[in-house]
């Protein structure tokens, strides 16, 4: 029963609902959610946990979260409903998230250094995390004028079986290089489903 209740808790982070739940307080969980639970978030815009509601009205842009160039440490997942856009990153196999950065809008609206490089921290959502499976931004969907681009950066581990720290990377949602020639870092499109709606 418990392979059951992770498997359609792990498919309800793949198949989001662009239907808005009530949104209260923010908690974190260390394992993906055991069940359809509505979202929380706080004043930021973090949302924590799997959303739930009814149909899925848009079908979601799912990248690889991609850790020290080669290495595919999970996804990075995004659908939107009428008045947020929902950013989910999600490790696979042993990695886990240790920090978040996130930009959301004009794809040359990325904060870069005179090199071209991002600025992690100059993008508008951030988070330390205390070794989780699954994170969620809500962003609010007044972001994206229709297109747009995400730049989904992550700080993940790999932990052994004891749970110790083996191995540290930098990862991205998989797409193409901020600034051409400059870092690895790495930016994709996105548009709004409910663009013109």
């Amino acid at each position: 029963i418990n392979s059951i209740m992770f498997a359609m808790a792990f498919m309800s982070i793949a198949l989001f609902s662009c239907q808005k739940t009530s949104i209260d307080e923010l908690t974190q969980t260390n394992n993906l959610p055991k069940s359809n639970t509505a979202n929380t978030t706080k004043s930021n815009g973090e949302v924590v946990n799997g959303l739930s509601g009814g149909t899925n009205d848009c079908t979601p842009t799912v990248v690889s979260l991609i850790a020290g160039q080669h290495i595919d440490a999970g996804s990075v997942t995004v659908t939107n409903d009428a008045n947020y856009i929902y950013v989910t990153y999600a490790t696979t196999g042993n990695w886990v998230l240790t920090q978040t950065h996130l930009y959301v809008g004009a794809c040359n609206g990325i904060p870069v250094n005179n090199s071209g490089n991002p600025r992690i921290g100059h993008f508008p959502y951030s988070s330390g995390h205390a070794n989780l499976t699954t994170y969620t931004y809500q962003v609010p969907v007044s972001a994206l004028n229709g297109c747009g681009c995400i730049a989904a950066h992550a700080v993940v581990s790999k932990l052994d079986g004891s749970g110790n720290v083996i191995q540290t990377e930098t990862a991205w949602g998989n797409g193409t290089q901020i600034t051409p020639g400059g870092s690895w870092a790495m930016k994709f499109s996105y548009c709004n489903c409910n663009a013109g709606t």
